[in-house]
């Protein structure tokens, strides 16, 4: 193999001229060098590189090849690329260490001739899967060599002709989400002349003229007005984005600093001709661009889009004035953009921005988060490196196959389907126990706001907003946990003889454990008692109040007394359970609601922990406290009830309570975070509850913000 190599580098005379040349074929399985005689038949083909073809051999030149690759190999490197993110000067190696491992460096060194040859066939494939390969009249226009989601709407291909008639507009509303990359960045090209591009504009990449037009337009005419300048130059209003204030960062050694794209929010497929370069930072021209093309994308205009974008609160505040300003900029008539913040961003921004740029709030929108997009550059950021030194050209060809290929993958969606039938069984059984447990009047009230909010949003979803003024006082729920406590004494007869014990049995929780917190409140473990567990009238006579059980008919052994003298007072004591069970579910629902409240006002709303004062401090122990207080009472009051002998329907209503039903509404207290499609509040908030509640503004407050949630 050596010898061979060694003489591949020219033919003599003779070999010439009887038509016998030395080529070097470069395979998947290794690189090897041929004598090829050529066909010397009167009428046979004088271009040697058709002969190849033919042969399934790709040649290095048209004319006089002396290299040619194996359709296998080009289609191997394609793959691996793909995959594997293989860079050309790897993946030869690696064919190069397959011929001779011991010495790799005595192999002919086709490097570039790969690079030359991979481009053109790339170009070659996509044209001929996209139905260009034997179509010469027509010609790929901006976006037509790349895949779309299937499952997006789109007329004329996944829509009916009558769809504006069978459907409502939010169902085929388009969802994009928007965002940029910062590791895709581009050198300078040394010799830009050695540029060639073979589909400029034909994927995802946008065309580079029209688009370079649009940026030295745009920076001129913002330079031109000082307001504009302003607005420009201008801080972020919210929270301090590195996308907006960023803007002006530059490199000298960079064409460009990365890439922005729009992809569809549902299923992750990069939108065809929308995806730009950026010269500075992520600037408003840069992505207003990319907007613009994809809302164009669909040959048909549909009406509303939702963008989601990681600084909408900004970029949307002056789109109309720049999209009708500038020549290179436009969207379809009747064009209505309906902004909104990803829901892992929003939680970085102020709590203004909450309703109104949250998807949670957005209809259509459906259970999203706005951050695929993000999930798509993890992969596409290794082939960044590779990239970054390429011409302009073949960057962008590669990063279009790249985006081709992940859009491709997209294409079964079975799996999303099937998560979204689970998430409707979930969800829709605690929305519906959630709006019986609630006044029917209020709920209709609040439909109606959130229909009209919908329609003209803008200010009015801001009634999404948590309305607090103040929180109550220390001694405001001092009174009330007091005016709770009260016993019903002076009753005669059994009745307040079975009071005056359930009441007894309460004082006796804060004597046995008083400084009980709720992380160790045992709430979990009261279930059936077992026979040893009954009430032995004989053995605790000696025992400390605090720990003396109670003579209570729910506590007796059938053998020790009569049933039948005993079995009235069972049923009077069962319905007094109860409704010792109602009251502490409805006090431990505001003492909920109560430490919510002082989490957000009073120890959420510092910023540092050393200002978070003794007496917040003192008065979140208070609650909590009180919690358990309640939650242990209702552990009480169902235990009994199961002593009693309660139906299978009185069971299934009073479930027991979990340390995790105990915990502070985050709905409440973090508003804006991230994951809350998923939440189910615990059971006793989906119960009928007591006309006190309906009356406590700040749980009607708290019942309105989660039934919303459950709308949406």
């Amino acid at each position: 193999m050596e010898d061979v190599f060694a003489q591949e580098e020219g033919d003599t005379i003779n070999d010439t001229q009887l038509g016998v040349s030395n080529l070097v074929i470069v395979h998947s399985t290794g690189v090897y060098s041929h004598s090829v005689s050529w066909c010397q038949c009167p009428g046979a083909e004088k271009a040697h590189h058709l002969d190849l073809m033919k042969a399934r051999l790709f040649p290095a030149s048209l004319t006089r090849p002396r290299s040619a690759f194996t359709f296998d190999v080009l289609d191997n490197f394609l793959i691996d690329a793909l995959e594997c993110k293989t860079s050309a000067m790897s993946f030869y190696q690696k064919l190069r260490r397959f011929t001779n491992n011991a010495f790799p460096d005595k192999i002919p060194d086709r490097y570039r001739e790969l690079m030359r040859v991979s481009h053109i066939w790339r170009d070659l494939v996509n044209r001929k899967r996209f139905g260009f390969g034997h179509d010469t009249e027509r010609s790929p226009g901006p976006g037509d060599l790349a895949l779309y989601c299937p499952a997006c709407p789109q007329p004329g291909i996944n829509l009916p002709t009558s769809w504006r008639y069978d459907y409502e507009e939010w169902l085929v509303m388009r969802r994009y989400v928007v965002d940029g990359n910062f590791t895709a960045q581009h050198m300078k090209m040394k010799i830009p002349e050695d540029n060639v591009s073979l589909a400029d504009g034909k994927g995802y990449m946008v065309t580079e003229g029209p688009y370079q037009a649009h940026i030295h337009d745009s920076v001129e005419e913002r330079e031109a007005s000082s307001s504009r300048l302003i607005i420009f130059l201008k801080k972020s209003t919210c929270s301090n984005h590195r996308a907006v204030n960023a803007t002006n960062i530059q490199r000298s050694n960079l064409r460009a600093t990365g890439v922005g794209a729009t992809a569809c929010a549902r299923h992750g497929c990069f939108v065809p001709h929308a995806v730009v370069d950026f010269q500075k930072g992520e600037r408003h021209m840069n992505m207003d661009y990319s907007i613009c093309n994809a809302v164009k994308y669909t040959p048909e205009p549909i009406g509303s889009t939702l963008i989601i974008y990681d600084v909408a609160c900004q970029w949307s505040i002056h789109l109309a004035e720049w999209v009708d300003q500038s020549y290179h900029l436009s969207l379809p008539e009747g064009t209505k953009i309906l902004p909104a913040v990803g829901k892992f961003h929003l939680s970085a921004h102020k709590l203004q921005c909450f309703p109104r740029f949250s998807l949670n709030f957005m209809t259509g929108a459906g259970h999203i988060d706005g951050e695929i997009l993000e999930t798509l550059w993890a992969p596409f950021n290794k082939i960044s490196p590779t990239a970054r030194s390429m011409s302009l050209a073949h960057r962008k060809e590669v990063l279009d196959d790249h985006m081709r290929d992940s859009n491709w993958k997209k294409l079964s969606l079975l799996k999303k389907y099937c998560h979204a039938l689970q998430g409707i069984s979930d969800t829709q059984g605690p929305y519906e126990e959630l709006t019986r447990s609630l006044d029917l009047d209020d709920v209709q009230e609040w439909k109606k706001a959130a229909e009209k909010v919908a329609q003209d949003r803008g200010e009015l979803l801001d009634i999404y907003q948590l309305k607090m003024d103040k929180a109550p006082s220390m001694a405001e729920i001092r009174l009330r946990l007091t005016e709770n406590e009260l016993s019903a004494n002076g009753r005669t007869g059994s009745v307040a003889w079975l009071i005056e014990g359930i009441n007894i049995e309460n004082s006796q929780a804060p004597l046995d454990n008083p400084e009980l917190c709720l992380e160790e409140a045992d709430i979990s473990n009261m279930e059936d008692p077992e026979e040893e567990d009954i009430l032995d009238f004989d053995g605790n006579i000696d025992s400390p109040a605090e720990v003396t059980e109670i003579w209570m008919p729910s506590w007796a052994a059938s053998g020790h007394i009569m049933d039948d003298v005993v079995l009235a007072l069972r049923q009077e004591e069962l319905e007094l359970r109860k409704g010792q069970a109602n009251d502490c579910l409805e006090k431990l629902r505001q003492a909920l609601g109560d430490r919510s409240v002082v989490f957000r006002e009073k120890i959420h709303s510092n910023k540092s922990v050393h200002h978070q004062g003794t007496r917040s401090k003192k008065e979140l122990q208070t609650i909590t406290l009180s919690i358990n207080r309640h939650a242990r009472g209702y552990s009480r009051a169902r235990a009994a009830m199961l002593r009693l002998g309660a139906d299978s329907d009185t069971v299934a209503v009073y479930q027991p309570l979990k340390p995790q039903d105990l915990v502070v509404s985050k709905e409440v207290t973090e508003e804006n975070r991230h994951g809350q499609g998923s939440d189910k509040l615990a059971w006793f908030w989906r119960i009928n509850n007591t006309e006190d509640s309906q009356k406590n503004l700040w749980m009607n407050e708290c019942k309105f913000y989660c039934d919303l949630f459950f709308i949406k």
